[in-house]
């Protein structure tokens, strides 16, 4: 097996996976899309809403075909993710320590 052949079994299994995990978690993507979908509009000072809107929705419906539970990402343009309790208590996005946060900026 090639060089090509490694790598096209590698990607194929990454998407396979990829694809599970976002089909199992939708309602967090969502959430996400949502929360990026504000700053962004909030970025632009509403220059661009209708577009952001657009391309959140896009996204929202693209998640939605993927695999995993049958549930949909629901909202609105308008609808905000709610705030959880580990949501207030830390203003780092999940997954992320400080210092991560400060190596994006």
């Amino acid at each position: 097996m090639g060089v090509t052949d490694s790598l096209k079994s590698a990607m194929s299994q990454a998407t396979k996976k990829a694809t599970e995990y976002a089909g199992s978690h939708k309602s967090q993507i969502g959430a996400g899309l949502d929360k990026v979908g504000d700053m962004a509009d909030k970025a632009t000072k509403g220059k661009y809403t209708s577009r952001i809107e657009t391309g959140r929705d896009k996204a929202k419906e693209a998640v939605n075909k993927m695999g995993g539970p049958k549930d949909t990402i629901q909202g609105e343009a308008t609808e905000k993710p709610t705030d959880t309790a580990s949501d207030r208590a830390s203003d780092q996005p999940a997954g992320q320590t400080p210092g991560d946060q400060d190596a994006t900026k």
